[in-house]
């Protein structure tokens, strides 16, 4: 395939993605190396992309977060899922102060929507199963303590 043919191919590609949704530079970056494009011709495409407000890695960040925080993740998962995506970790923190998340309400939602009609007994062994889940979710103890706390006298 012609040069030119293979570079709008990948133009249109690249459109394609950012219409369906939001991406980071790096994301599409990765997505047009995985289509064999020339690191050139990802960069000269990528500044295009943003002087157009294409593809802006601010509003993937902001829309990043509300996504990770609406699927219950805590703050330690979304920072580690950040740097796999590309995120700016240091506006991602910035975000997060900004919007003031309440971790402990994104806790509490999480284990419901988990345990809400579980009947078991929390027991020892319940519980530390319970608080493994919640940590490979990203939330720290304290926020777990006040899930668990806060879902056993709501019942």
């Amino acid at each position: 395939m012609e040069q030119q043919e293979h570079e709008k191919k990948l133009k249109n590609y690249a459109l394609w993605l950012l219409s369906r949704q939001e991406y980071s530079r790096q994301l599409i970056a990765q997505k047009l190396r995985a289509k064999e494009a020339e690191e050139a011709y990802i960069t000269r495409l990528l500044d295009w992309l943003e002087s157009l407000g294409y593809l802006d890695d601010k509003r993937y960040c902001a829309s990043f977060l509300s996504q990770q925080v609406a699927k219950g993740l805590g703050e330690k998962r979304v920072m580690m899922d950040a740097q796999r995506k590309g995120v700016d970790k240091s506006y991602l923190q910035h975000l997060i102060e900004e919007q003031e998340v309440d971790w402990f309400s994104v806790a509490l939602r999480a284990y419901e929507k988990k345990y809400s009609r579980s009947t078991t007994q929390l027991d020892y062994k319940e519980k530390s199963k319970r608080i493994r889940y919640m940590m490979s979710r990203g939330f720290r103890y304290d926020e777990i303590d006040y899930a668990i706390e806060a879902h056993s006298h709501g019942e």
